[in-house]
């Protein structure tokens, strides 16, 4: 066996143990190249990798968000170190030198991390009794993005909900009113059910999640080759069916799987634009958009491309006409 598969066996062997752990890794010849040899073949199973030391010198930028759990157990004996976010640890190799300062040698390391999917929990929400399913997402969704002060969007439930012919999921109808129209990190579109009561000015039909609802349903009954885009799934309203309520700048699309009666019950499905990536979360709309800004584990999540979650409101009116039918095939 040689240095660098040995490494990656003693590697499956710390990553059995419960975080934090250290690791010493054998090896002949020069520390640099097998430290290097290590890193490239860790890549294929988590990407490339964050230097956290190079030269002698620890990255002064370093917090608990960005690796340095790995470089704590160290102090300044640190000569290189690469690291990893890998679920709920960070998981890193690197050379450390000696405490006599006579040698150095390789290592790998693990440390816990924090899942930032919790991280701005307000105070106080621990607490029992929430009386909207969902309702503390909705809240922990409102704090992380800056925006505890609800928004007050007016919307005619009674009508949305007789036009669409279900009821929908408590904690949405709260981010509706809450957020209003807007994009979550320059990512993410909530649909509205519509218009507020009232309002003159066009409302853009890919905001209108009524419209473009039943809008889908008319044209997937009437071509077939439509209907067959969302197999396995059905379209609202065949019983079961996907109903979408937000959209991506990149074209992915989500939905509520509107199985049983509870719609507070339903899951979330995620495709890509292609429809050739499905994903299925079993959690309420705001906990899927909460983790998907805070929690790089999410399957379309953008926490590691933004610097902290935010909102963006914006008028209905101030919409680009260009996007009207993005929603649709």
């Amino acid at each position: 066996m040689d240095d660098t598969s040995d490494h990656l066996h003693r590697i499956d062997a710390l990553l059995a143990r419960p975080a934090p752990a250290v690791a010493r890794l054998p090896a002949d010849g020069d520390l640099s190249t097998a430290h290097r040899r290590l890193v490239e073949a860790l890549r294929p199973r988590w990407g490339s990798a964050r230097v956290l030391a190079a030269g002698g010198f620890v990255d002064p930028s370093l917090d608990d968000d960005s690796g340095l759990p790995l470089a704590a157990p160290f102090g300044g004996r640190l000569a290189e170190l690469c690291g990893w976010a890998v679920g709920g640890r960070w998981i890193g190799c690197g050379i450390v030198r000696d405490n006599d300062g006579g040698g150095s040698h390789l290592v790998a390391v693990t440390a816990r991390r924090a899942d930032r999917a919790t991280a701005f929990l307000l105070a106080g929400e621990a607490e029992e009794g929430a009386d909207v399913p969902g309702e503390r997402w909705v809240r922990r969704l409102a704090a992380v993005t800056g925006r505890p002060q609800s928004r007050q969007w007016p919307v005619d439930w009674s009508s949305a909900e007789a036009r669409l012919g279900t009821a929908l999921p408590a904690d949405y109808r709260r981010l509706a009113e809450h957020f209003g129209p807007g994009t979550f990190a320059g990512f993410l579109d909530l649909s509205l059910p519509g218009p507020p009561p009232g309002r003159d000015d066009p409302f853009p039909q890919f905001l209108c999640l009524v419209e473009q609802a039943l809008r889908l349903a008319e044209l997937a009954a009437a071509d077939p080759g439509i209907a067959d885009l969302y197999r396995p799934h059905r379209l609202h309203p065949a019983p079961g069916g996907l109903l979408q309520w937000a959209d991506s700048v990149q074209a992915d699309q989500f939905y509520w799987l509107t199985e049983g009666a509870d719609p507070n019950r339903w899951p979330v499905v995620a495709r890509d634009e292609d429809g050739d990536s499905c994903a299925r979360f079993d959690g309420s709309t705001a906990e899927f958009v909460h983790r998907l800004l805070t929690d790089h584990r999410h399957p379309f999540s953008v926490a590691e491309l933004i610097d902290r979650p935010d909102f963006e409101p914006y008028e209905p009116h101030d919409c680009d006409d260009p996007f009207e039918d993005r929603r649709l095939p």
